[in-house]
């Protein structure tokens, strides 16, 4: 198991999301040295790793649903839905994590790959597409954005 750094490819050409998910990538790569380093300092590290962690998956879809929600993306509910479940997933194994199992440490920093990737991949470009598609149309150039609840 090793980190797995930044690629173009995962570039989805919303920039402030692409910002995002490099950042969401570098604290997952953060989770990876303290679930691989030495063993007397992860009990030490682990808690503060996924606070982080947590604080800025919440931060980062929140972004996301804003943007699905400007542009009225038809799929935004699965999309929510899809965070949601990653969410309670993530939130299943933090009492074991954190209780000093680094091995099972190990076994979340693979799931936290495995899922941030596949989603950018597939997930975020679904999304990503629509909203480029219409930010090129010439309607866009006329359209008026609300808050939502405003």
């Amino acid at each position: 198991m090793e980190k797995v750094e930044w690629q173009d490819a995962y570039c989805i050409d919303v920039d402030e999301i692409d910002v995002q998910h490099r950042k969401l990538l570098s604290i997952v790569n953060e989770f990876f040295d303290v679930a691989t380093g030495h063993p007397a300092d992860y009990p030490i590290k682990v808690g503060r790793c996924l606070k982080k962690l947590a604080d800025y998956t919440h931060y980062h879809f929140a972004s996301e649903e804003m943007l699905m929600e400007r542009y009225q993306f038809p799929g935004m509910s699965q999309h929510k839905e899809e965070h949601e479940n990653f969410v309670l997933q993530l939130s299943a194994k933090v009492p074991q994590i954190a209780s000093g199992n680094q091995a099972m440490g190990q076994e979340l920093y693979q799931f936290l790959l495995d899922w941030i990737v596949n989603h950018i991949a597939y997930s975020d470009k679904l999304w990503a597409d629509y909203v480029i598609a219409i930010q090129k149309s010439p309607e866009e150039e006329n359209r008026v954005y609300r808050r939502p609840g405003a």
